[in-house]
């Protein structure tokens, strides 16, 4: 299986987060060997904003085994029909908080390049993304 790994995951295990980093790393050693993990460009972005030596977030990235991968075309234009649709919904409720599109192009570069999605953010991946697998290690189910 191919995971894509949210931000949130990958700050749990390189800061070493004392409330969620162990069920990450836990639910990691849990793959198979034939399983592999991969960061979409925006979630790359996030995560190195974290280290202020880059060499080392690479470094730190490898030994966990995630790889980049960028997002394709199909899943930008996936991201920006559905955050269009999100937008129209909030306005029309008088919402004056708008979803931003970088969750959503985590989420359309999961469904389009992946299997999965490992996050804690599962609520909104759920519910703007529903035929998406969500692997949630704080919650010890998928």
């Amino acid at each position: 299986m191919v995971y894509a790994v949210d931000t949130n995951i990958i700050f749990d295990i390189l800061k070493d987060d004392p409330a969620f980093s162990q069920s990450a790393i836990d639910f990691l050693c849990g793959l198979s060997p034939l399983d592999s993990l991969i960061a979409c460009d925006v979630v790359w972005a996030e995560a190195s904003a974290g280290f202020n030596d880059k060499t080392e977030f690479r470094r730190r990235m490898a030994s966990v085994g995630i790889a980049y991968s960028p997002i394709p075309e199909a899943a930008a234009n996936r991201a920006g029909s559905i955050w269009r649709l999100a937008r129209s919904m909030q306005k029309s409720k008088g919402s004056s908080r708008l979803a931003v599109v970088p969750d959503f192009l985590v989420g359309a570069h999961a469904m389009e390049c992946a299997d999965a999605l490992i996050t804690r953010d599962r609520g909104f991946m759920r519910r703007w993304f529903k035929d998406l697998t969500i692997a949630d290690p704080s919650a010890k189910r998928m």
